[in-house]
């Protein structure tokens, strides 16, 4: 029998806020026929503190747990691993294939769920345009899937260097510069080592990189 007793801390509030992020992160890349809601256990008659998409099952932020999540809860309580699951919305009786997950806090305590609801009566056409590059979502560069830190570093640095090589724009003796100036707003240079890797590979000093970073800098503060 579900029951929370005990008032929640401002951690547990802080946990469950910071969870708001991945509803926004999945919904984005799921697209609109997913949706996704956040619940609080603190209150049990008003549970779903965020929702994205809610129009898939006419629910709004301020409702309750359905059926299907408390049954959910009831099994991760007692320790079960959930699996996917189908549903149909009582509404329209539309089929869903459904997912939750426990949201625990330090104490390993359940707080809240996140549940995933994704509404396969949507048309293939439209399912399958949320996967497709668009011009507000484009491809803007390749992925690089590193097994080390090093390798990541190399990656990006020959993928940079091959844009900027292709730069027309970019003159012949400002190349090492630009390069350097697109790797630093990569974020390359806060891993460690990585000041080392970059000169070596565009045979270049490590002052000279060194150099073009606090350049870089001075020019963001002006």
């Amino acid at each position: 029998m579900l029951s929370i007793k005990r008032p929640f801390t401002d951690e547990d509030r802080a946990i469950l806020n910071s969870y708001k992020a991945v509803v926004e992160g999945v919904s984005a890349l799921l697209g609109s026929h997913c949706e996704i809601l956040l619940h609080s256990l603190e209150d049990l008659d008003n549970t779903a503190v965020y929702i994205a998409n809610g129009h898939n099952t006419n629910r709004q932020a301020g409702t309750t747990l359905s059926e299907a999540d408390l049954q959910s809860l009831q099994a991760m309580e007692n320790g079960m691993v959930l699996k996917p699951y189908f549903t149909r919305h009582k509404g329209n009786n539309g089929l869903m294939k459904s997912t939750s997950i426990a949201i625990r806090n330090g104490k390993r305590q359940i707080i809240g769920l996140l549940c995933i609801n994704l509404n396969l009566e949507v048309p293939v056409s439209q399912f399958i345009q949320a996967f497709i590059p668009t011009q507000d979502y484009p491809i803007t560069t390749a992925g690089n899937f590193a097994s080390s830190v090093e390798e990541l570093v190399l990656q990006t640095v020959e993928t940079t260097i091959e844009e900027i090589t292709a730069d027309r724009l970019v003159a012949n003796n400002n190349k090492n510069r630009q390069i350097v100036t697109t790797l630093f707003e990569k974020g390359i240079f806060d891993i460690k080592d990585a000041i080392n890797l970059v000169a070596e590979r565009l045979n270049i000093s490590r002052h000279t990189v060194y150099l073009y970073i606090r350049q870089i800098k001075q020019d963001d503060q002006k």
